[in-house]
């Protein structure tokens, strides 16, 4: 039997040790939902106060999301209920000190017809994002219920926010938040905090809006939390 060389050895060895690391050629990010400092998943029962809130749907828009001078996704459709939605890898060979990102669809993807599309696109009519009465796009869909009783029955308050309007884009940068440069190999998670998105909404009075004439001052309202409710960290 032959041996191979100790140097050779040694250099295969170094090769798959390496490529059992993380690629250092990517970044990657997770959008993940948090209630006080918890992850969150749809569906679960939380409370603000004695009050107890359930999310059934969670449904968003993120665009011009850029890592430096890059531009690293024009839109994202975000369903927190799918992984895939929530989940990114993108090409990486820099290292960059700002992140930044906007909340819903910019004016002119805001215009487009959702049937252009094709089905995988973040912007296809098969998000059940687009409101047809509207010909524009909800940016939040957040539904749900509670009870001011702390315990969800059958007398809950329905909750429903839905979001859109190119007055409503909401743009958001996380640079201070930063530790250090994005390099390589780094995994980020961006945190959507549902305890600041409702910290301030009334969940008796100010739980529905379609962003419609009689309900518009809860959609700004609404709007108006999301630059306090996300935060960025390197894992």
């Amino acid at each position: 039997m032959k041996y191979l060389p100790n140097l050779v050895v040694t250099s295969l060895t170094t090769l798959l040790l390496a490529s059992c690391g993380n690629n250092d050629s990517t970044v990657s990010m997770e959008v993940r939902l948090t209630y006080n400092d918890n992850p969150y998943a749809v569906g679960e029962t939380v409370y603000k106060g004695d009050t107890s809130v359930k999310f059934e749907k969670f449904y968003f828009y993120l665009s011009e999301l850029q890592i430096g001078d890059q531009l690293v996704e024009e839109v994202m459709f975000c369903n927190a209920e799918d992984s895939t939605t929530m989940n990114y890898e993108w090409s990486w060979d820099k290292n960059s000190s700002t992140l930044s990102f906007c909340v819903g669809v910019d004016s002119l993807n805001n215009a487009m017809d959702p049937t252009s599309f094709d089905v995988g696109h973040p912007l296809s009519s098969a998000n059940d994002m687009y409101w047809s009465w509207a010909t524009k796009y909800r940016f939040l869909r957040i539904d749900g219920r509670s009870n001011p009783s702390g315990t969800l029955g059958s007398d809950d308050i329905l909750l429903a926010w839905h979001t859109g309007k190119d007055e409503l884009y909401r743009c958001i940068d996380l640079s201070v938040q930063l530790a250090g440069a994005i390099k390589g190999g780094d995994h980020l998670i961006l945190e959507f905090d549902l305890d600041q998105l409702i910290q301030r909404m009334s969940l008796e009075t100010e739980s529905m809006t379609h962003t419609m004439a009689d309900d518009y001052d809860i959609a700004v309202k609404l709007s108006n939390q999301l630059p306090r409710a996300f935060n960025i960290r390197v894992e």
